[in-house]
């Protein structure tokens, strides 16, 4: 699925805090939103999502204006996981994985074998199966987020936009989560934080501040040390580690 945002902005009174971005996400690609807090990504990822809705612009997926679907169309085409989704609930972990199937369901249908077949491939994906019938709050946050990203697995949508879904896991499961991210056939969105992730698992890297974009392309582009000055002001140093990944690091 392909994503297009034209001339985008939005915010709140008195701030604007996404300033006429325009960008295009080919089928397939991995693109990472990359910016010090407050340059504006989780804003524009959740107008991205049809979560908030632009001052002006418009988002298209595949030429469709997104505002044209009903919502539940919009949960079968596209997954959106945020950074700290929470709930009060006794749910278990499988309870909230079959959240994301609600979207292939009548109101009066329960989960059948596919629905169950699904969750379960999708807690396997995330090394979940052996919580699936813990209960929500004996998890940890970076369980909480796991969970979270199986229910958008189990949606089965053709876009998959992730705010900070690394935040609370730790290593393995950060580069668990950013290989699946890197290697799934959906077109995937993801705010980062981590620039060497970011760089090691995107195709591409766009660059936000002040809630413009600054620069989009290739991460040996995107990171280089005059930009990162403007943009983090820090004096970096780029090159490459001893498994040939792209490396910032900071005097």
């Amino acid at each position: 699925m392909r994503i297009t945002v034209e001339h985008l902005s939005w915010g709140v009174p008195g701030r604007t805090i996404v300033r006429d971005v325009s960008l295009a996400v080919g089928e397939g690609e991995t693109v990472g939103l990359i910016g010090p807090n407050g340059s504006g990504k989780s804003s524009l990822l959740r107008c991205v999502a049809g979560l908030r809705t632009p001052t002006s612009g418009l988002v298209r997926y595949d030429g469709v204006e997104i505002t044209s679907w009903p919502a539940r169309e919009r949960a079968r085409r596209l997954a959106f996981v945020e950074q700290a989704a929470d709930t009060d609930s006794d749910l278990r972990v499988a309870d909230v994985v079959m959240l994301g199937r609600t979207a292939y369901r009548s109101r009066w249908r329960g989960p059948d074998a596919n629905d169950r077949a699904i969750v379960a491939a999708a807690l396997d994906r995330l090394d979940l199966g052996g919580l699936a019938d813990r209960p929500w709050k004996q998890l940890s946050g970076g369980e909480r987020q796991r969970t979270h990203l199986a229910r958008a697995l189990a949606q089965q949508t053709s876009a998959l936009l992730l705010d900070e879904p690394t935040n609370h896991l730790d290593v393995r499961h950060q580069l668990d989560l950013m290989e699946l991210a890197s290697r799934t056939p959906q077109t995937v969105v993801v705010a980062l934080h981590d620039l060497a992730l970011a760089a090691r698992y995107c195709d591409r890297l766009v660059l936000m501040h002040d809630g413009a974009v600054v620069a989009d392309g290739p991460a040996d582009e995107v990171l280089t040390a005059p930009l990162l000055r403007e943009v983090f002001d820090v004096d970096a140093e780029i090159g490459r580690d001893s498994l040939g990944h792209l490396a910032v690091g900071y005097r």
